[in-house]
């Protein structure tokens, strides 16, 4: 099969959008597809085969992000020259909505992954910013409606634009990862590099350092552990918020025991997870949380605040415990097992086997049998 995909966002830029698309794209490579990716242009992003980096502005409101200005014109030459048997979008944004406006000129089927609850980030819009988030959902909306499939990572996303009054065909499919990928990661790699006592328990949370991922309520879940055990936090990420969760960590008496990593390489993750003994995640925006899904595979259990995509991720009481968005019920789920090293190892290896669900081969043949119906239709 001949594939176009068309992301608004991509690497360098690291976020769980653009892990998303390159391993969906890696993945359909892998299977013997065909795929051209078209993204913005970066400072010093490395060449790719089969990637095209179209012309791109630094985003005022976030300075390692870029948004593309598509040669329209350009653009529609290039893929009438691919002649590809469907689009695959990846945003509603500059570069994606050109690519379903080219993809509706040729006749070519195009499908669109819903990965963003857009109304949710308004804190990023200093002026009017609910406004501008409320905006850009009823843009979202109008290009979900208009594609001929559109895919979420979880069901409840999928819930949610139906209830929101999307009749497009909806294809729940939450993103894949390279499972094997995070398993065998050096243990002792954070320990070293932070210099953590070997016998002391780890946490690791990964993220951006945004409002939207509720780090504040992590750090003091953080504490509540601290006041009954002895333990150590990794925030893998960088974001906005760095400077401040700092500072509060120093207040609530953690900082000691705090370690900011700062923007981490993806190599380096699966050292990451396995470094640790337990993942937390406080997200209240995720609509999947795929590191919640690489620190599965890693086979780190998950005590993370039950909101959106995490219910799809998380097996209550199997792999992790979903818990209020409080810090107390989250610092006494990790708590307790952390203090109960049977049943952690038992969740550990349920973990394991539970994220070979979300691997990147199972994904990519449900987005193959999404492609084929629209193909066909």
């Amino acid at each position: 099969m001949k594939i176009v995909m068309i992301s608004d966002s991509y690497y360098p830029y690291i976020s769980g959008v653009t892990r998303a698309v390159s391993t969906l794209k890696d993945t359909l490579l892998r299977m013997g597809h065909s795929v051209s990716l078209y993204c913005p242009a970066y400072p010093q992003a490395e060449q790719e085969e089969g990637v095209t980096r179209l012309p791109s502005l630094r985003s005022p409101t976030n300075a390692t992000y870029y948004v593309a200005l598509p040669p329209f014109f350009g653009l529609r030459r290039a893929i009438a020259g691919t002649r590809p048997d469907v689009i695959h979008i990846h945003s509603p944004f500059n570069l994606s909505k050109a690519g379903y406006s080219i993809g509706r000129r040729l006749g070519i089927p195009v499908v669109m992954t819903y990965h963003t609850m857009y109304n949710l980030y308004s804190h990023y819009v200093p002026v009017a910013g609910k406004r501008f988030s409320q905006t850009v959902e009823r843009m979202a909306f109008r290009v979900a409606k208009a594609v001929d499939a559109v895919v979420t990572p979880s069901s409840v996303l999928a819930d949610y634009l139906r209830s929101h009054g999307i009749e497009t065909p909806l294809f729940p499919i939450p993103n894949g990862i390279p499972v094997e990928s995070f398993q065998g990661g050096d243990r002792n790699y954070a320990r070293e590099r932070y210099g953590i006592p070997k016998d002391l328990p780890v946490i690791v949370s990964c993220g951006r350092l945004g409002i939207e991922k509720n780090i504040e309520v992590l750090l003091r879940a953080f504490a509540a552990v601290r006041a009954k055990r002895d333990a150590a936090i990794l925030l893998v990420g960088d974001g906005p918020l760095r400077e401040h969760l700092r500072n509060l960590s120093v207040s609530l008496g953690v900082g000691d025991r705090t370690f900011f990593t700062g923007s981490v390489p993806p190599d380096v993750m699966p050292h990451m997870y396995a470094s640790a003994d337990l993942f937390m995640f406080a997200s209240l925006t995720d609509t999947q949380g795929l590191v919640l899904v690489e620190a599965k595979a890693a086979g780190l259990p998950a005590v993370a605040v039950g909101a959106l995509g995490v219910k799809d991720m998380v097996k209550d009481g199997e792999d992790g415990f979903l818990c209020a968005n409080d810090p107390d019920d989250l610092a006494g789920r990790a708590v307790y097992l952390l203090e109960n090293p049977q049943v952690l190892s038992r969740m550990q290896e349920k973990a394991r086997e539970n994220a070979m669900a979300f691997s990147r081969e199972a994904a990519a043949a449900k987005i193959l049998k999404c492609y084929e119906s629209v193909i066909r239709r």
